[in-house]
């Protein structure tokens, strides 16, 4: 977990931005803004959105290999493992028969590295295969195969340069010598010919777009770095005091090393056993760090001999450590190769503590209410929703979207609801109580 190291990395990049656009603003011409790929069907919004459900366009699939999908870049393309693509879709409708379909294609891979401090996965530039395919397929499921549909304003067409009084520059002043080439004849004080008049002003408007656009980025760049400098550092993170500090799988000299961590690397942590830190690597990954080589956010964990917890007793037995939306991960009939919400649930204190079921089903009831309360504002609704304990005891629950409607609507009652309910293994809730 690097909430620190991402920021930094977002101010550093608009910065850079902001370098950029004032030293090429406004004499260089603008760079054409990459477009997703997109096509009009002559169907209705949810005649689309329905067809594209049915395509599980939606979900994140596998991809066997990244070869022919995504761009070449400068690593071997031998090197990734475990691709995984997932498209970005925009239903834009052009009438009240006529859509827009603009999407991209998101595909991230493991990247393999004989450093393995380099290693990690990686967002892969998609070549548009994916996204011409799934194109394709939208137009065969509705019987046409429409073309190719790119707005005309996401094109630049040649300008000449200006300089900083908006005025042409010489070498750049054909199609005003050709102006002037074509009212040859006229008094030395003709006015300019209404094609000069013309162009002048459209420089001039792309000029002030162009300083416009650079005040924006100035004032984001200094609201972030107002953030970062009233930002409250979280105390549970550990902080990597010196590079090629390994993380290994136990708490014990000569274990196996998982990874060599780098200088400024922050990890949540988890507890303490003597002399060394118990970090989550990512997900459900975990390891331990002398703590000689780290140190806490939080001044009470850096000593030895203070207590293991991290956490204090007033704190919620559960925390979630991902959530996302993907295929219902299960054979339940009702959500079988849906697209649902699902929240991984760990205890707060330790990955390894048992848990009430009581305290399970409190929790689920929680995570079902948020995930109610974000789907009412949302332009697309899962299909349902799945909480997954990661613990000792392991278990999984889930619900269709339906099924928590007619509950928070209060049309179904509280033991009726869990009983609807797909809790795996069945013993995981104790008999639900009357609301």
């Amino acid at each position: 977990m690097k909430n620190c190291t991402l920021f930094r990395s977002r101010l550093c990049y608009f910065s850079l931005l902001l370098l950029v656009v004032l030293q090429f603003s406004p004499t260089a011409p603008a760079r054409a803004q990459a477009i997703p790929y997109a096509r009009t069907f002559l169907k209705s919004k949810e005649d689309v959105e329905a067809a594209l459900k049915g395509l599980q366009a939606y979900a994140g699939q596998k991809l066997p290999i990244v070869d022919g999908f995504v761009a070449m870049g400068e690593q071997p393309l031998d090197r990734y493992e475990h691709a995984f693509y997932q498209f970005s879709i925009d239903l834009v409708p052009n009438s009240t028969d006529s859509t827009v379909v603009k999407l991209s294609a998101k595909i991230t891979a493991w990247y393999i590295d004989p450093d393995p401090s380099k290693a990690g996965y990686q967002v892969l530039p998609s070549n548009g295969r994916l996204e011409l395919d799934l194109l394709d397929r939208l137009g065969e499921k509705f019987g046409t195969k429409p073309s190719i549909y790119v707005p005309r304003t996401n094109f630049e067409t040649p300008r000449p340069k200006i300089d900083s009084s908006g005025n042409p520059l010489p070498q750049s002043s054909r199609s005003l010598a050709a102006a002037s080439n074509s009212g040859r004849g006229s008094s030395p004080g003709t006015a300019p010919s209404d094609a000069s008049a013309n162009e002048l002003a459209a420089l001039k408007s792309q000029r002030e777009i162009e300083q416009k656009h650079m005040l924006e980025l100035k004032s984001e760049l200094e609201g972030l770095e107002e953030i970062q400098h009233n930002q409250a550092h979280p105390g549970n993170l550990v902080v990597v005091k010196k590079s090629r500090a390994p993380v290994l799988a136990r708490p014990t000299e000569g274990s196996k090393v998982l990874f060599a961590a780098s200088a400024d690397d922050e990890f949540e942590f988890i507890e303490t056993e003597g002399d060394w830190f118990h970090i989550q690597i990512a997900g459900v990954s975990r390891g331990w760090i002398r703590r000689s080589e780290a140190e806490s956010m939080d001044p009470r964990w850096n000593a030895p001999g203070t207590p293991a917890k991290a956490e204090p007793e007033s704190a919620p037995m559960f925390k979630v450590t991902r959530e996302e939306s993907g295929p219902f991960p299960g054979n339940w009939a009702p959500l079988k190769s849906m697209t649902v919400k699902i929240f991984w649930v760990q205890p707060a204190a330790s990955p390894t503590i048992s848990t009430a079921p009581s305290e399970k089903r409190e929790f689920t009831k929680s995570l079902f209410e948020r995930a109610w309360n974000d789907a009412k504002g949302a332009r697309t609704t899962p299909a349902g929703v799945v909480v997954v304990f990661d613990t000792p005891d392991g278990g999984q629950v889930s619900t269709t979207m339906a099924m928590l409607e007619s509950w928070m609507e209060n049309k179904t009652s509280g033991p009726v609801f869990w009983q609807q309910c797909s809790v795996d293994p069945p013993e995981l809730f104790s008999a639900p109580q009357k609301k």
